[in-house]
């Protein structure tokens, strides 16, 4: 008899640790920000409960998924759908392409150098096109000195490299833009890499 109760204590007792573990278990919260971005953290704003948010284990396994708990009309729903099959989306593009965090960086690098050439080429074109602005307009002050009109060629060529200026300006902004963007692309690559495998290494759930 004393046996027996021993053994039911510690059926009791393993029970009582094992949901007390899985309680514990630490989880991830996957939610929509107020940008409309898919975010991925091990707790969630007060403010965004309300609209739902899944449960996750750390090896990125869905547990549960939490509705609103305010209606969400049909525009929302497909918001928040489209904003998770984005993510899930480029999750897999990041760990099929990239191995570790120095591939990444890598890669980076070496866009970044590209967008560098392409910027320096844009403002040595300008500096030629100022130059060649700068003799034009001496040409033609030196035939209006002379009391001459000034030829309708060099007037056409003043045009033509001043608006080959302008659009070396804008083509020089949108590559100035891209840069930063490229950059910020990647940085969010190397964050976005460090937390799915830190996530992958947490020994899985059973």
């Amino acid at each position: 008899m004393t046996s027996w109760r021993h053994f039911c204590v510690i059926l009791l007792i393993l029970g009582w640790v094992s949901s007390s573990y899985s309680a514990s278990k630490p989880r991830l919260y996957r939610y929509i920000n107020g940008e409309g971005v898919v975010v991925i953290d091990d707790k969630i704003p007060p403010a965004y409960v309300a609209q739902g948010y899944d449960i996750l284990g750390y090896t990125g396994q869905l547990l549960d998924t939490v509705a609103p708990s305010i209606p969400q009309n049909a525009v929302e729903k497909a918001l928040r759908k489209k904003a998770l099959m984005a993510r899930e989306k480029e999750d897999r593009f990041i760990l099929v392409s990239y191995s570790s965090v120095t591939e990444i960086q890598a890669a980076m690098a070496r866009k970044l150098q590209q967008l560098n050439r392409e910027v320096k080429g844009i403002q040595t074109n300008i500096k030629g096109s100022k130059r060649r602005i700068a003799f034009e307009q001496q040409r033609a002050a030196n035939y209006q000195r002379g009391g001459r009109q000034v030829p309708e060629n060099v007037k056409a060529t003043l045009q033509q490299l001043e608006a080959e200026v302008k659009k070396s300006g804008s083509l020089l902004l949108l590559k100035s833009e891209e840069y930063d963007k490229t950059e910020g692309r990647y940085l969010g690559y190397i964050a976005r890499f460090r937390q799915l495998k830190s996530q992958a290494e947490i020994v899985p759930e059973n």
